[in-house]
């Protein structure tokens, strides 16, 4: 065999390790996956001298919920131990033995197994367990497919489910139902749910008041700290997991803001004027909700108030719907940043899909043109020294990568609120030492490769600086481009990604042909 031959059998198995390697730790991550736990319920307002109360039941991993169960600590093996025993009875249509496996199960660990199973599976299931439960297990399924399982079900029969459900989440869900279907479905649902849907729906998409929760706590201003906790006392057991109490005046307007905890330390006869901060942070229900749950997360709030146009209360944004809402964010911008679409889920049906992703791909081919364009002016090198071509996807590739990696922590950062515009200049200088430091090490890692390879060091040379400077140039524009398209007040991921991808593909490969060019044909 020749020492090209060589070469290319070990970089052969090389890659087939790193593949096995690749396997081996994606598997790791899948059987090692976290869960978080949401708590969420109804609405019940309980009126008591202008006292408003708006309820939701407060789990406990160790307290009896609603209809005997408890929701125990266990440890991994066991957690999978009763996905297994749930899923095998799923599949073989066992709904006791179902029942009994999910018994110690919090509805957000049941939800795993059941967005893995089809809809035949899941509804009679959802029937075999308490309504209330049944609404919390739907919450927290992706609300495309919660909403496919009650259109899969009687009109009669999807009401009363979706009455059980938070009514926030409920909102999520409507939203995916078809507008033929929406009002059939709303139909049968209970009145008072029904009511909040409608006023939660009426605000536009993506504001504070279409995320707000009207489970809250408030309280007249001429209570005493005893008066307010006797009525906390004879209130429902199932309070909101609220921290905060929201005092107001005579026009139900917010002027101070107490926690539970000081209640309790507080002497029972202070008046609440003096009890309470007069600093209510609060938003508009017009108000963008990421910008409310960056506010919620900067300031460490657990909640925070929702004013409506009159300055009064009309819900709250909770920390678990901020961490939502901050989620779903930086899910929807890595989507676009690659031209997906933040539409898209796992559920989405095939033929949606494609019509989502389709326009974007062929965008892309259009600009991918311009790489091409660039390799056909320099046909006559590769036509004498035919192993340049060999060298080319490392390069381009390598510069994609790098800059998508910059790409994401910027429009993530950029997203989640943790940098501002004025942050520009100091991307640029961390992005300038992280490829210096990148583009050296990697421009000289593969000049040796190249130069073991083909045992000519100018090919190596060329080939490292092309890739070292491929790296500098991608990790520079990928995390400095999302902040210039946010100056000009567009979305920073939209077709980031392609975009990135065109220009270092164009500069790897203008270096590394134009020196190629220069000094081995000049």
């Amino acid at each position: 065999m020749t020492p090209a031959s060589d070469s290319v059998l070990a970089l052969t198995n090389t890659m087939t390790f790193m593949c096995v390697s690749f396997l081996l730790w994606f598997c790791t991550l899948w059987s090692n996956g976290s869960v978080r736990i949401r708590h969420n319920g109804n609405r019940d307002e309980v009126d008591q001298d202008r006292i408003w109360v708006s309820a939701c039941r407060i789990r406990s991993s160790t307290l009896p919920c609603r209809g005997g169960n408890t929701h125990m600590l266990l440890d991994p093996e066991a957690i999978d131990e009763l996905h297994r025993r749930l899923h095998a009875a799923l599949v073989s249509s066992d709904l006791p033995a179902a029942e009994a496996a999910s018994a110690s199960l919090s509805s957000t660990r049941i939800a795993q197994v059941l967005r893995e199973a089809p809809p035949e599976q899941v509804i009679p299931f959802l029937f075999t367990v308490e309504r209330y439960r049944a609404g919390r297990i739907l919450s927290q399924l992706p609300p495309e497919y919660a909403s496919r399982l009650l259109l899969s079900m009687e009109r009669s029969a999807a009401g009363p489910l979706l009455s059980a459900v938070p009514v926030d989440h409920a909102v999520d869900i409507v939203q995916q139902v078809p507008s033929d279907d929406r009002d059939s479905l709303l139909q049968v649902v209970d009145q008072d749910v029904r009511r909040e849907i409608d006023h939660l729906l009426g605000y536009p998409a993506g504001s504070a008041g279409a995320h707000m929760t009207g489970r809250f706590v408030s309280i007249g201003l001429d209570h005493s700290v005893g008066q307010t906790l006797s009525a906390l006392r004879s209130a429902p057991p199932e309070i909101e997991r609220a921290t905060y109490i929201y005092v107001i005046d005579e026009h139900n307007k917010p002027v101070g803001v107490v926690s539970i905890r000081d209640l309790i330390r507080l002497d029972p006869t202070l008046p609440l004027s003096r009890a309470m901060n007069p600093a209510v942070v609060a938003v508009s229900v017009t108000d963008s909700a990421v910008e409310a749950a960056q506010l919620l997360r900067n300031r460490r709030f657990t909640m925070i108030p929702v004013l409506d146009d009159r300055g009064t209360v009309a819900g709250v944004i909770t920390f678990d719907d901020a961490i939502d809402i901050l989620s779903n964010q930086v899910a929807d911008q890595l989507a676009r940043v690659n031209a997906g679409s933040a539409d898209e889920s796992f559920f989405t049906t095939p033929m949606r899909a494609v019509r989502l992703r389709l326009p974007w791909m062929a965008l892309n081919v259009f600009l991918n043109l311009g790489a091409v364009v660039v390799i056909t002016g320099f046909e006559e090198t590769i036509a004498a020294i035919a192993i340049l071509a060999a060298f080319l996807p490392m390069i381009t590739d390598m510069g994609g990568n790098v800059g998508i990696q910059s790409l994401s922590v910027a429009i993530r950062a950029i997203a989640l609120g943790e940098v501002r515009l004025r942050d520009f200049w100091r991307a640029i200088r961390k992005e300038l030492t992280i490829g210096l430091v990148n583009g050296l090490v990697l421009g000289a890692l593969f000049s040796v490769i190249a130069f073991v390879w083909q045992r000519d060091p100018r090919i190596g040379a060329i080939a490292g600086f092309a890739l070292g400077v491929n790296v500098l140039v991608a990790g520079v524009i990928g995390g400095t481009i999302p902040f210039a398209i946010k100056r000009l007040g567009r979305d920073p991921a939209m077709m980031t990604g392609p975009v990135l991808t065109t220009i270092t593909d164009i500069t790897g490969v203008s270096i590394y042909l134009g020196l190629s060019t220069l000094f081995l044909l000049g």
